[in-house]
């Protein structure tokens, strides 16, 4: 199965893989996309080749974040000689928090932002309400009365390319959970989260960095989920973690 990779920065410096979240767009991002991805990895790309990681093509429901962690670590394998730097926001948090934990060998060190080791009960319900949208969008139209949670996820990802694979991964994230495994990450590891984040709650990231036997936790006390990447210090916080795991 192809998992499609977009790369940014110097070729010569050493490489950082990012896993995007939702709609953890395959290929090449387009329209203002480019310019939110741009924004999130300006920390990273300050010292690294930054390999961009959509959600890998032709996915099919009922595949296991497992499975999925699996298929970018075969492509890890393939690709570098030896573990690298690796990054994921929201659902891409939950996926590279899946490769450290079933695939340590392959990982330097990790950035964590705005995600956890699993999902918060909110989030989780907002997410099955919007993987059964994804099944039949004029589920939108005939629901009167949307969170403003779910109302935010279907303006952010209302035509999305490959519409079933992406099913496939926000119901895979419904059963995510790799809390009573993270000691198994030997990496070190930032975790970066919003005191607003709905989907991933303090509650949760606390207990997340609790057992993660290396973490550095960094809070944003007023950002939301969608806002914690775009805080003013967030591009210096995970540059200064890089420089400092390097």
């Amino acid at each position: 199965m192809l998992v499609p990779t977009v790369a940014y920065g110097d070729p010569a410096s050493s490489p950082l893989v990012y896993f995007r979240g939702l709609p953890s767009a395959p290929g090449r991002p387009r329209g203002m996309e480019v310019l939110g991805e741009r924004l999130i990895l300006r920390g990273p790309l300050r010292r690294h080749r930054v390999h961009a990681v959509g959600r890998p093509l032709g996915l099919e429901r009922g595949t296991s974040m497992a499975e999925i962690a699996g298929l970018y670590a075969d492509a890890l394998r393939r690709r570098f000689d030896g573990p690298v730097a690796l990054m994921g926001v929201s659902t891409g948090a939950s996926l590279a928090l899946q490769v450290a934990t079933d695939h340590p060998d392959l990982v330097g060190s990790l950035v964590v932002a705005a995600g956890a080791a699993t999902l918060g009960e909110e989030g989780r319900a907002v997410q099955r309400r919007y993987a059964e949208l994804l099944g039949d969008d004029t589920l939108a139209v005939r629901t009167p009365v949307l969170t403003p949670l779910l109302r935010t996820a279907i303006r952010v990802v209302r035509s999305p390319e490959d519409r079933e694979g992406l099913r496939a991964l926000v119901e895979a994230e419904d059963a995510f959970d790799v809390r009573d495994r993270l000691g198994r990450v030997t990496a070190p590891v930032l975790v970066v989260s919003g005191g607003r984040d709905r989907f991933y709650p303090l509650p949760v990231v606390d207990d997340t960095v609790r057992r993660l036997p290396r973490a550095t936790h960094i809070v944003y006390a007023s950002r939301s989920h969608a806002g914690t990447t775009l805080h003013p210090r967030f591009a210096d916080d995970v540059a200064r973690f890089l420089g400092r795991v390097a």
